[in-house]
Protein backbone atom coordinates (compact mmCIF):
# COMPACT_ATOMS: atom_id res chain seq x y z
CA UNK A 1 0.00 0.00 0.00
CA UNK A 2 2.81 2.28 0.76
CA UNK A 3 4.56 1.73 -2.40
CA UNK A 4 1.14 2.55 -4.31
CA UNK A 5 0.69 5.35 -2.29
CA UNK A 6 4.43 7.05 -2.93
CA UNK A 7 4.03 5.79 -6.73
CA UNK A 8 1.17 7.90 -7.05
CA UNK A 9 2.47 11.20 -4.82
CA UNK A 10 5.44 10.57 -7.21
CA UNK A 11 3.29 11.07 -10.52
CA UNK A 12 1.27 13.53 -9.28
CA UNK A 13 4.09 15.73 -8.14
CA UNK A 14 6.26 15.44 -11.51
CA UNK A 15 2.72 16.13 -13.76
CA UNK A 16 2.74 19.28 -11.69
CA UNK A 17 5.98 20.20 -12.60
CA UNK A 18 6.42 19.42 -16.17
CA UNK A 19 5.26 21.59 -18.70
CA UNK A 20 3.61 18.70 -20.99
CA UNK A 21 0.75 18.53 -17.90
CA UNK A 22 0.82 22.07 -17.06
CA UNK A 23 -2.09 24.23 -18.24
CA UNK A 24 -1.23 26.94 -21.30
CA UNK A 25 -0.01 30.13 -19.25
CA UNK A 26 -2.76 32.95 -19.99
CA UNK A 27 -2.43 35.07 -23.02
CA UNK A 28 -1.87 39.06 -22.93
CA UNK A 29 -5.91 41.42 -22.41
CA UNK A 30 -6.33 42.22 -25.94
CA UNK A 31 -7.12 45.21 -25.23
CA UNK A 32 -5.25 47.46 -22.44
CA UNK A 33 -6.35 51.14 -20.82
CA UNK A 34 -3.23 52.52 -19.79
CA UNK A 35 -3.55 56.02 -17.67
CA UNK A 36 -0.37 57.66 -17.12
CA UNK A 37 0.09 60.25 -14.85
CA UNK A 38 3.15 62.54 -14.14
CA UNK A 39 3.58 63.35 -10.30
CA UNK A 40 4.34 66.70 -9.33
CA UNK A 41 8.12 66.79 -7.68
CA UNK A 42 7.99 65.96 -4.03
CA UNK A 43 4.43 64.36 -3.90
CA UNK A 44 5.17 61.11 -4.82
CA UNK A 45 4.78 60.16 -1.18
CA UNK A 46 1.67 61.65 -0.75
CA UNK A 47 0.43 60.07 -3.85
CA UNK A 48 1.80 56.67 -3.07
CA UNK A 49 -0.78 57.24 0.29
CA UNK A 50 -3.26 58.80 -2.12
CA UNK A 51 -3.24 55.88 -4.75
CA UNK A 52 -3.67 52.85 -1.53
CA UNK A 53 -6.92 55.04 -0.62
CA UNK A 54 -8.43 54.82 -3.92
CA UNK A 55 -7.49 50.97 -3.96
CA UNK A 56 -9.07 50.52 -0.21
CA UNK A 57 -12.31 52.11 -1.45
CA UNK A 58 -12.20 50.40 -4.71
CA UNK A 59 -11.62 47.28 -2.26
CA UNK A 60 -14.71 48.29 -0.01
CA UNK A 61 -17.32 48.90 -2.96
CA UNK A 62 -16.03 45.27 -4.14
CA UNK A 63 -15.25 47.59 -7.60
CA UNK A 64 -14.98 44.74 -10.76
CA UNK A 65 -11.92 47.40 -11.76
CA UNK A 66 -8.37 45.58 -11.05
CA UNK A 67 -5.16 47.72 -12.34
CA UNK A 68 -1.74 47.09 -12.37
CA UNK A 69 0.01 49.98 -11.03
CA UNK A 70 3.93 50.68 -12.17
CA UNK A 71 6.41 53.13 -11.21
CA UNK A 72 9.94 53.31 -13.61
CA UNK A 73 13.00 51.87 -11.89
CA UNK A 74 14.53 53.93 -14.23
CA UNK A 75 14.13 56.94 -16.04
CA UNK A 76 11.26 59.25 -14.46
CA UNK A 77 10.98 58.71 -10.98
CA UNK A 78 7.46 61.03 -11.34
CA UNK A 79 5.56 58.66 -13.54
CA UNK A 80 2.78 56.12 -12.67
CA UNK A 81 0.92 54.25 -15.00
CA UNK A 82 -1.99 51.80 -14.35
CA UNK A 83 -2.75 49.31 -16.64
CA UNK A 84 -6.38 47.66 -17.08
CA UNK A 85 -6.71 44.56 -19.17
CA UNK A 86 -10.13 43.19 -21.12
CA UNK A 87 -11.19 40.90 -23.61
CA UNK A 88 -12.49 43.80 -25.59
CA UNK A 89 -13.40 47.86 -25.48
CA UNK A 90 -16.85 46.68 -24.46
CA UNK A 91 -15.49 44.83 -21.16
CA UNK A 92 -13.66 47.67 -20.32
CA UNK A 93 -16.38 49.69 -20.98
CA UNK A 94 -18.24 47.75 -18.58
CA UNK A 95 -15.60 47.53 -15.87
CA UNK A 96 -15.53 51.51 -15.92
CA UNK A 97 -19.44 52.26 -16.18
CA UNK A 98 -19.81 49.90 -13.26
CA UNK A 99 -16.82 51.38 -10.97
CA UNK A 100 -18.33 54.83 -11.71
CA UNK A 101 -21.45 53.68 -10.38
CA UNK A 102 -20.55 52.52 -7.90
CA UNK A 103 -18.35 54.97 -6.83
CA UNK A 104 -21.40 57.07 -7.84
CA UNK A 105 -23.71 55.39 -4.95
CA UNK A 106 -21.57 55.49 -2.61
CA UNK A 107 -23.17 57.33 0.55
CA UNK A 108 -21.87 58.19 4.48
CA UNK A 109 -18.37 58.57 5.21
CA UNK A 110 -17.01 56.50 1.92
CA UNK A 111 -18.85 59.75 0.28
CA UNK A 112 -16.45 61.78 2.46
CA UNK A 113 -13.43 59.76 1.59
CA UNK A 114 -13.91 60.00 -1.97
CA UNK A 115 -14.55 63.52 -2.38
CA UNK A 116 -11.72 64.01 0.00
CA UNK A 117 -9.54 61.80 -2.48
CA UNK A 118 -11.06 63.67 -5.90
CA UNK A 119 -10.13 67.35 -3.96
CA UNK A 120 -6.57 65.89 -3.34
CA UNK A 121 -6.17 65.00 -6.99
CA UNK A 122 -4.94 67.85 -9.15
CA UNK A 123 -2.53 69.10 -6.52
CA UNK A 124 0.14 66.25 -7.10
CA UNK A 125 -0.36 65.44 -11.12
CA UNK A 126 1.63 67.89 -13.30
CA UNK A 127 -0.35 66.07 -16.09
CA UNK A 128 -2.52 62.83 -17.35
CA UNK A 129 -2.97 61.00 -20.20
CA UNK A 130 -5.37 58.15 -20.83
CA UNK A 131 -4.55 55.25 -23.74
CA UNK A 132 -6.31 52.66 -25.10
CA UNK A 133 -4.00 49.92 -26.79
CA UNK A 134 -4.70 47.24 -29.11
CA UNK A 135 -2.63 44.00 -28.25
CA UNK A 136 -0.93 43.02 -31.85
CA UNK A 137 1.28 39.54 -31.44
CA UNK A 138 2.85 40.51 -34.95
CA UNK A 139 4.26 43.95 -33.92
CA UNK A 140 5.24 41.99 -30.27
CA UNK A 141 8.93 40.51 -29.15
CA UNK A 142 8.55 36.91 -27.60
CA UNK A 143 5.05 37.01 -27.12
CA UNK A 144 4.53 33.71 -25.42
CA UNK A 145 5.88 35.25 -22.94
CA UNK A 146 4.31 34.21 -18.96
CA UNK A 147 2.97 37.28 -17.72
CA UNK A 148 2.62 36.15 -14.35
CA UNK A 149 6.28 35.22 -13.91
CA UNK A 150 7.34 38.68 -15.44
CA UNK A 151 8.95 40.79 -12.83
CA UNK A 152 10.14 44.00 -14.95
CA UNK A 153 9.68 44.87 -18.81
CA UNK A 154 9.81 47.84 -20.58
CA UNK A 155 7.44 50.07 -22.06
CA UNK A 156 7.85 51.95 -25.46
CA UNK A 157 5.32 54.30 -26.96
CA UNK A 158 5.81 55.04 -30.89
CA UNK A 159 3.42 57.29 -32.17
CA UNK A 160 2.74 56.37 -35.65
CA UNK A 161 0.98 59.23 -37.86
CA UNK A 162 -2.45 58.31 -39.59
CA UNK A 163 -2.15 56.52 -42.64
CA UNK A 164 1.53 55.17 -42.08
CA UNK A 165 0.33 52.06 -39.86
CA UNK A 166 1.56 49.50 -43.13
CA UNK A 167 4.38 51.35 -43.37
CA UNK A 168 5.11 51.05 -39.76
CA UNK A 169 4.30 47.64 -39.70
CA UNK A 170 6.75 46.53 -42.27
Amino acid sequence: MKKSLLLVLNVVLLSAFTPAFAQNPPAPPKVLLIVREEIKPGMMGAHARHSADFVGVFNQLQTPNHRIAMVPVAGNENEVLYINGGDSFAELENITRTTDKQMEGANGSMRVKLDSLEKEAPAMHAAMRDMLAVYRPELSFNPGVILPQMRYFAVTTTRVRPGFDAAYQE
